[in-house]
């Protein structure tokens, strides 16, 4: 299948590979400098605050949802297609340091030691990085988005994976200005609705939709309309984003592990509904066998140079 997905775990050289990268990350132990505190709040067309919103509450309960099932999140996400990345390192100025922001379990992180030289991988909820596969090119850190241990203009590129919909957008956009180098490249995306055939939708997906609707959040209603601009907030000018697609060969049952990854499936099942959505699995399953069938994710997102 043309997207593969890994899973990843925290190194035990981690703490060398944070030394390495002394030019562009903080100090060693990854305190805040007061210079950069002082860079951050005279960013001019950024507020200072970090007073949390709405959004702020919902990134850290979406954070926490997804880590209380990392494991099934890293074994049921697909890889993201090879020609995306390569489009972000066409647009890049350089290819050294980039910044995966909301890494989850490290599937972009991975896809991009293939075009930079060091990635910084970044994510809120520990046991989403403890699912990290070691690499040496990669440093994983826990971190908000809107509170990274970078130094000022040190990353080429910074990439979203999945995840923009649960950030603070103003005290991100404050951070994304503040670690950019000059016409740094950053780009966001989320998948898009499944396609995949009708006996798939009949007997799965849409009777798991059915119970799971009133789960969706704001942030994954966003997600869906491809993070228009005006609605995320964001400050620099866009560029416009090539379509791409993950084409995958999956049977059932994977198509129904990685509905179960999906938050609103997860809070479903919180508030009662468990049962009945593996009854509709057990069923689906049993109706639809065990072969191979195509399966489409979309990809879509927002993208702009920082200068």
């Amino acid at each position: 299948r043309q997207c593969r997905h890994g899973n990843a775990a925290l190194g035990p050289d981690q703490a060398n590979r944070r030394a390495a990268y002394g030019g562009w990350l903080r100090d060693s132990n990854f305190r805040i400098k007061q210079s950069d505190a002082k860079d951050r709040s005279n960013n001019v067309g950024f507020t200072s605050t970090n007073t949390p919103s709405t959004l702020t509450i919902n990134h850290m309960d979406n954070a926490r949802t997804f880590g209380q099932q990392a494991t099934l999140y890293a074994q049921a996400r697909p890889h993201y297609p090879a020609e995306l990345f390569n489009w972000i390192a066409s647009n890049s100025p350089a290819l050294k340091n980039v910044w995966d922001v909301g890494t989850g379990n490290g599937q972009a992180a991975m896809s991009l030691t293939q075009h930079f030289e060091t990635v910084y991988a970044s994510d809120p909820e520990p046991s989403q990085i403890k699912n990290n596969k070691n690499h040496s090119q990669i440093t994983y850190d826990v971190s908000d988005s809107s509170n990274s241990n970078l130094r000022k203009n040190s990353v080429d590129a910074i990439t979203v994976a999945t995840a923009l919909h649960w950030f603070d957008f103003e005290t991100f956009w404050n951070e994304v200005d503040r670690v950019s180098r000059p016409n740094a490249f950053f780009v966001a995306w989320t998948y898009h609705i499944m396609q995949c055939d009708q006996s798939l939708r009949t007997h799965l997906i849409d009777p798991i939709l059915e119970i799971v609707e009133p789960y969706w959040s704001y942030g994954n209603r966003l997600s869906w309309r491809g993070y228009p601009a005006d609605e995320v907030k964001m400050p620099f000018k866009q560029v416009s984003m090539p379509e791409f697609s993950c084409h995958l060969l999956w049977r059932p049952y994977q198509v129904a592990n990685f509905a179960k990854s999906w938050s609103a499936h997860k809070k479903a099942r919180d508030a009662g509904f468990a049962k009945t959505l593996e009854d509709i699995e057990l069923k689906a399953l049993k109706k639809l066998g065990d072969e191979t069938r195509q399966v489409t994710l979309p990809i879509h997102g927002i993208a702009a140079h920082i200068s």
